[in-house]
């Protein structure tokens, strides 16, 4: 009888991946300053939870792109005096949601409205709570940090574990993770 490790190679190499891919993005991060490298952490999660369909990276990325695009609306939109902020607030969120909704479903199919609240959110978390000093440079680094959580956390963790495999390739009598009994 074979005895059985209690890390399976699955996990042991996402593990691997995840950490010493965090470890340089936090050394990149750090040596450039970017004071959203958390916002890496959230984009990376939910793609992974999305099944990180490397397909679909376009598309991700671009749905990204238009909840930058919906948070520069909509905090634009909350300037404006003499509004009921809850009434006002609440109205913009709910028609924006809607039209992102209405777009995605019609004239671009393209984007994921997943992808694009999730942008959208961050952009309004971070920008309804921090003074922004110089808006272009918050946009970049809020995009930067989107896409480095996609392609540089999700697909260089994938990458490290491909060539993990191909290093040290499965023997037939081992089972993936997910083929494992929990005994």
């Amino acid at each position: 009888m074979k005895r059985r490790s209690l890390v399976g190679k699955e996990a042991l190499y996402t593990a691997l991946g995840i950490g010493i891919f965090t470890f340089f993005y936090g050394l990149l991060s750090g040596s450039l300053e970017f004071w959203m490298a958390p916002v890496a952490f959230i984009t990376s999660a939910f793609y992974a939870g999305f099944g990180a369909p490397k397909d679909k990276a376009l598309n991700t990325t671009l749905s990204f792109g238009m909840g930058i695009l919906w948070g520069l609306i909509a905090y634009n939109l909350f300037q404006i005096p003499n509004m009921n902020m809850l009434w006002w607030t609440s109205g913009v969120f709910g028609t924006m949601a809607f039209i992102a909704i209405i777009l995605q479903g019609t004239i671009m199919k393209f984007t994921s409205v997943p992808a694009w609240l999730l942008a959208w959110g961050t952009f309004m978390q971070i920008s309804l709570n921090t003074t922004i000093k110089n808006w272009p440079l918050f946009v970049v680094e809020l995009a930067t940090c989107m896409l480095l959580g996609l392609f540089f956390l999700d697909f260089g963790s994938d990458f490290f574990k491909k060539i993990m495999y191909q290093w040290f390739p499965e023997k037939s009598d081992e089972l993936p993770l997910d083929q494992h009994s929990n005994n």
